[in-house]
């Protein structure tokens, strides 16, 4: 029975132990939240950066995919410009070879004249040695 009692004594200094270590963690407590305010604190820093960098990012890639848009309108417009002055360039092509047609058949038309006219000068030519 004394056992018993002495059990309970420490169990009973156990309890009162465990107020003192409360009393004590009581004293931290304070510590422990003002670290863990600082932390959230530099939590909350950390992810602002985050927040400015990922703008950054965004506002760079909306930079450059607004420059990249520019670039193709660009460049669509001159290959639009480029086959309309090829359109243009096959137009006067097909007009220029009419008129090479043309003054083809003209040069052999004049050819036949030019032997036709040779060949009654020549006959000319006998004719008047023959009078002579």
């Amino acid at each position: 029975q004394l056992q018993d009692g002495n059990n309970r004594r420490y169990q009973l200094r156990d309890p009162q132990e465990g107020m003192g270590q409360l009393a004590g963690s009581k004293t931290d407590f304070p510590a422990q939240i003002l670290f863990s305010e600082e932390e959230k604190l530099k939590i909350s820093k950390d992810l602002i950066d985050l927040q400015i960098e990922t703008n950054k990012m965004k506002e760079w890639y909306e930079t450059e995919n607004f420059e990249l848009k520019n670039m193709i309108l660009a460049l669509e417009n001159r290959v639009q410009e480029l086959e309309l002055c090829s359109e243009k360039v096959l137009g006067e092509r097909d007009s220029l070879r009419e008129c090479l047609r043309a003054l083809e058949s003209s040069r052999k038309e004049l050819a036949q004249e030019y032997i036709i006219l040779k060949s009654n000068y020549l006959a000319l030519g006998k004719e008047l040695d023959q009078e002579v």
